[in-house]
């Protein structure tokens, strides 16, 4: 379902209205507008009794809108709709996991499930999609029993400390639609490692991804020495080797280190985690980015978002590449093959950006008053100086850029191969790839900069 008309106008007035001031939106919660109807006849209602114990649902169910529910909910059963008709679930303790998980095990194939009209706050990720077992699945076995017609709709999720919404590896035919997403301390939605064919649509996702974001600056250490370190934070929407999805419809604005970024997990802590710790054979392919409006990230779109991060702090089982010591280590990112059509970036510093190949950016639109924003950056920096593959086989068409003072938003850096350019338009007149600067690389992976301490 999409959100309707009316609804996407009220969002989008409130986020103009945070950004009068030339700022980002800060968290907000909003109520739910409506509550969608249709309640299952067989619907059994959980009352206030039960607002302390966590429930375990295999059948329809709904929650008195009067209470506040404080242990979660699991749903592990098939043609299970949970309508919590505008109840609350939250964690006041902070130590919960998750307000709803949805699971099976790898060998049940879960299906017709639905979660509608919840307000969920507080947990570690406050909705969760998971196949139990599934970092063992071996490799091209991974989607027999797939779960399919998972819908969690018309809900807001405010305050996790983890991920809003996390949909787990090998999940399949997830759709997140009409939510509110907002205050997550990482990643507002976060498609795992090989997780595929999932939609998020008529969605609003702000201000996520500050869980990290402190003037003081967080620990860490290396050998004797204690050092601080201050952090981007995280993206509204992070696609991490999870393929064939549909990002549609959506307003993203003011999340901490930007809108989407499309990456592959290199295999973190295989060494320092190695219970955590799986193999991650897909990147970030053939999803589609269509129709959604970005306003006031730093990053808009970004595609091998991880290509040229330093990631020795993530102890990666990936092979690495150029320069390797205790301090560097650089793994080949795989976003390949995705496309981004029919967006619009508002004050966007650096709209889309494209490090890896086969990127499709057709039909967008970039707006600002600010000289210093960019429409699209295609190129990567240590691949193309060690590996002598610069980014190859770009699609670039039909964009409009109205970014004041800025003659030149399309721009390449390190060089690009089999590009194709048609159509595209700056201020009016036909604009072509230009000579760019190349952004910002922080000295590690979520680290702008860092400071020794006493």
């Amino acid at each position: 379902m999409r959100i309707s008309r009316p609804v996407r106008f009220v969002v989008a007035t409130i986020v103009i209205a945070l950004f009068g001031a030339s700022c980002r939106p800060g968290f907000r919660e909003v109520p739910l507008d409506r509550l969608l109807e249709g309640l299952d006849p067989t619907s059994v209602l959980v009352g206030c009794d039960r607002t302390a114990e966590r429930l375990v649902l295999t059948t329809s169910t709904h929650l008195d809108p009067s209470c506040t529910y404080t242990a979660g909910v699991d749903i592990t059963g098939s043609e299970v709709t949970l309508d919590c008709r505008g109840a609350r679930i939250d964690d006041p303790s902070g130590s919960g996991r998750v307000g709803i998980l949805v699971s099976a095990p790898t060998d049940v194939a879960l299906h017709g499930v639905t979660v509608r009209n919840c307000v969920v706050s507080r947990f570690l990720n406050n909705v969760r999609v998971t196949r139990t077992g599934f970092k063992s699945l071996p490799v091209g076995n991974e989607y027999e029993h797939a779960f399919t017609d998972i819908t969690i709709e018309h809900s807001h999720l405010y305050s996790s400390r983890g991920s809003g919404v996390f949909v787990d590896g090998y999940v399949t035919d997830v759709t997140l639609d009409e939510l509110d997403i907002s205050g997550s301390g990482s990643v507002g939605i976060y498609f795992e490692a090989g997780s595929r064919a999932n939609t998020v649509t008529g969605s609003t996702i702000v201000a996520n991804g500050f869980g990290d974001v402190k003037p003081e600056g967080a620990p860490f250490s290396v050998g004797s020495l204690d050092f601080r370190y201050e952090s981007t934070g995280r993206e509204g929407i992070a696609v991490d080797g999870s393929r064939d999805n549909v990002i549609t419809g959506n307003t993203l604005a003011g999340n901490s280190a930007g809108g989407i970024f499309l990456y592959k997990n290199c295999g973190e802590y295989a060494t320092e985690k190695l219970a955590q710790w799986w193999t991650r054979p897909y990147g970030a392919t053939g999803n589609l980015i269509e129709g959604n409006d970005l306003s006031w990230e730093d990053n808009g779109v970004w595609v091998g978002s991880r290509m040229a991060e330093n990631q020795t702090f993530l102890d990666c089982s990936d092979p690495t590449y150029g320069p390797s010591d205790a301090l560097t280590r650089i793994h080949l990112d795989q976003a390949d093959d995705n496309t981004v059509r029919g967006n619009s970036f508002d004050h966007v510093r650096h709209g889309v950006r494209v490090e890896d190949d086969g990127t499709v950016v057709d039909a967008n639109t970039f707006t600002s008053d600010r000289a210093t924003h960019e429409a699209v950056i295609v190129g990567t920096k240590r691949r193309t100086r060690f590996l002598a593959e610069p980014v190859s086989g770009t699609v670039l068409t039909a964009n409009v850029a109205t970014i004041a003072g800025n003659p030149d938003p399309f721009t390449w850096i390190h060089g690009h191969v089999l590009t194709t350019e048609s159509g595209n338009l700056a201020d009016g007149l036909p604009s072509a790839l230009a000579p760019g600067t190349q952004p910002t690389v922080n000295p590690w992976l979520f680290v702008v900069r860092f400071w020794q301490v006493p």
